[in-house]
């Protein structure tokens, strides 16, 4: 499948982020595209790793189908006790006013290992993502352009 505009932009950046995180965080390369991997698994069949953002104690990790975008957030932080953990994915609103938090699918609870996945149908459209974990909570907006 071929990617143009600012979605390939924004995958060719995805390694260069994931390899960064990787070692911030005591990584290897390996491991961070292990973890990209295993989020767009959970995503099912036919997804493949899109973008990762970090937040303390996760990362959100975006996969796409080449029609449908799908969030994970994989906990960093206290992994295998349940905590708080939420992540969110829609098409971008910041035209309307900013994020707008209310109209894409939520994944919210107390988990162990991770939130998600989440779906929104979006091609050749921005989308925002954000997450939270107990430590930390990120919002993105506009992403993942084209």
């Amino acid at each position: 499948m071929k990617r143009s505009g600012k979605r390939a932009k924004a995958l060719a950046l995805f390694g260069t982020l994931a390899a960064a995180t990787a070692v911030v965080v005591g990584a290897g390369p390996a491991q961070a595209a292990s973890s990209a991997s295993y989020a767009a698994s959970i995503c099912g069949s036919g997804y493949s790793p899109d973008a990762a953002y970090g937040l303390g104690g996760g990362t959100i990790y975006v996969s796409y189908n080449g029609s449908t975008d799908c969030a994970v957030l994989i906990k960093t932080a206290y992994v295998g006790t349940p905590t708080d953990t939420w992540v969110y994915i829609a098409l971008d609103s910041s035209g309307t006013g900013g994020y707008g938090g209310n109209d894409g699918p939520r994944d919210d609870g107390s988990f162990s290992s991770y939130a998600g996945p989440v779906y929104v149908y979006a091609p050749h459209t921005c989308i925002e993502v954000a997450g939270g974990t107990v430590d930390d909570e990120i919002w993105e907006y506009p992403v993942l352009c084209g």
